[in-house]
């Protein structure tokens, strides 16, 4: 077998995209595969272009792997890094080494000159490869998986016969909602206005400036970034920004509604609030569950930094906890810093799963 290793043009995304689509079709209702979307992460990228990195046996694509860059806040300084994402070899051409060649590749491109902290969330699989074969490193933090049920028929029905199902969803829908209830009981304030919007305002970047000092590894979320990530992706997303009376930005809250057969899903793809008061945080939680169960969504899935403020009031108003995941730094200089501090500010928008 002779491999054939190339860094993608923009004509090699229409076959990019039709070789992921085969193997993920049924997760392309919570993330495009489509040509699109491809299109928006590489090229329309506002830090810079995005990577992405190819194999082939003959003509035939068997692996694919990219690098999206992102600005990030690395401890003092703010350094042009990146994600990998989009990792995928063919099942019959897996174990043969195709992985990590590709990430060779593009080290001896010069990507570490041009990214300087490089990030990943890897499966429990491919986990093993980075750490020993491509210099990765666990960060001292895990991101908490967390999943709460609005109408748990919808999923119980896909796991158990139905009469059981009927008896049991009842149940589970009124043991959610009172914790969910109790949780943001007292909650309700006439200085906090929380609305659902187009777009992000243009003070959204003072949020971040006043956060960001509360974190050593963070992707800064100016205005820019926002726009591109969740208003110019080709997918839909749900905005709510929270005000007080005066109409400066309290926080905001990014949600999305997946649907999948008969199991329709919302996601808390990201967040950020004033972190003085975590009860605007509630505010907005309150606003996107109340918005998801209006739309049918069956159960809510978001991730939050183990033990982080935020995961403790996902856990205190009924989220259960369904993982824990790692996050991986490669270890150049910016990602042995990262990896030695348990500071990190991140969401589960901050990966290419939603």
């Amino acid at each position: 077998m002779s491999i054939m290793y190339r860094q993608a043009l923009r004509e090699d995304m229409p076959a990019v995209s039709e070789f992921l689509k085969r193997f993920f079709e049924p997760d392309s209702s919570i993330r495009s595969h489509e040509l699109e979307y491809y299109d928006w992460k590489c090229y329309r990228n506002p830090v810079q272009t995005g990577e992405v990195w190819l194999a082939y046996d003959g003509s035939a694509l068997v692996g694919v792997k990219s690098i999206t860059p992102k600005r990030i806040k690395a401890l003092d300084v703010v350094v042009a890094g990146g994600e990998t994402g989009d990792t995928f070899v063919h099942p019959d051409y897996q174990r043969k080494g195709i992985l990590t060649t590709m990430f060779q590749r593009a080290r001896e491109h010069g990507l570490e000159g041009r990214l300087n902290l490089i990030y990943g969330t890897p499966g429990r699989n491919s986990l093993p490869v980075y750490e020993v074969k491509l210099n990765y490193g666990q960060a001292p933090v895990r991101l908490h998986a967390l999943t709460k049920l609005l109408y748990p028929r919808q999923v119980l029905a896909s796991r158990l016969p139905s009469f059981i199902a009927n008896v049991a969803s009842p149940v589970a829908r009124i043991v959610s909602e009172a914790m969910f209830q109790t949780g943001i009981r007292g909650i309700g304030r006439s200085d906090v206005l929380v609305s659902q919007e187009s777009s992000f305002p243009d003070d959204i970047g003072l949020l971040y400036e006043t956060v960001a000092g509360n974190y050593d590894v963070m992707v800064v979320r100016d205005k820019a970034y926002l726009e591109w990530r969740y208003i110019n992706n080709p997918d839909n997303y749900s905005i709510l920004i929270a005000r007080n009376r005066d109409g400066a930005v309290l926080g905001y809250m990014v949600t999305k509604i997946a649907v999948s057969g008969n199991i329709s899903t919302g996601f808390i793809c990201d967040f950020l609030t004033i972190e003085s008061d975590f009860s605007i945080f509630k505010h907005l939680l309150a606003f996107a569950v109340v918005d998801f169960s209006r739309r049918k969504a069956g159960t809510i899935v978001t991730w939050a930094v183990e033990k982080s403020q935020y995961d403790r009031i996902f856990l205190r108003l009924g989220f259960l906890p369904r993982a824990k995941l790692p996050l991986i730094c490669y270890k150049n200089k910016s990602g042995n810093q990262a990896l030695e501090t348990r500071k990190w500010y991140f969401t589960l928008g901050d990966s290419d799963n939603i």
